[in-house]
């Protein structure tokens, strides 16, 4: 055999032999998250533990909202809320209805003009079946992208989950919002 074909057959071992290894230990790449346990909104929430995202919560109105921020040097920024109250309940029928007038409040928070046209998508994340719509708006002189989220597990009250970034940027947090939205849990 030639020495050429040596190498390319040892180099072709090397690669076969790699992949196994990188297959067996693929759960010691994925990202860890840290775990708040929100006994105000009876929710736990997941959020970014490297980096970490600065977390806190807030009595908004007299309603908590749980708040995380990506850190300040993070690219790109951006945040996330969440919102729930056991007096806030909808049965599997009027679930529509209600996220969309939590939906559209927010939207109209942020300025949006109509909110009323925003087009809501049936979505789910873990344990909560809802809708979620997004919009693109100015936060503080900054124009932003939205996503939100209302949804509940039946029997349980509604969440709302609200996460926005810099104007096109909201592709670049889908991850975030996926892995903090999905693990998404009532405490009772």
């Amino acid at each position: 055999m030639s020495e050429f074909f040596l190498r390319a057959l040892g180099v072709l071992f090397l690669c076969v032999l790699c992949s196994f290894s990188w297959g067996t230990s693929a759960d010691a790449f994925k990202r860890p998250m840290v775990i708040n346990r929100v006994n105000e909104l009876g929710l736990e929430i997941w959020t970014e533990a490297n980096p970490e995202w600065e977390v806190r919560t807030d009595g908004g109105n007299g309603q908590p909202i749980f708040i995380a921020e990506s850190p300040a040097l993070a690219v790109p920024p951006a945040g996330m809320s969440w919102i729930s109250s056991p007096d806030v309940m909808f049965s599997e029928r009027d679930m529509h209805d209600g996220a969309r007038g939590a939906i559209q409040q927010v939207a109209f928070n942020y300025g949006v003009r109509e909110p009323e046209g925003l087009a809501l998508q049936p979505t789910s994340y873990g344990q909560l079946k809802g809708y979620q719509a997004q919009f693109s708006a100015t936060a503080h002189g900054t124009p932003v992208d939205v996503i939100v989220f209302c949804g509940h597990m039946p029997g349980k009250p509604a969440v709302l989950a609200h996460a926005f970034t810099l104007q096109g940027k909201l592709g670049l947090i889908s991850e975030h919002i996926r892995r903090s939205w999905t693990h998404l849990r009532y405490l009772r």
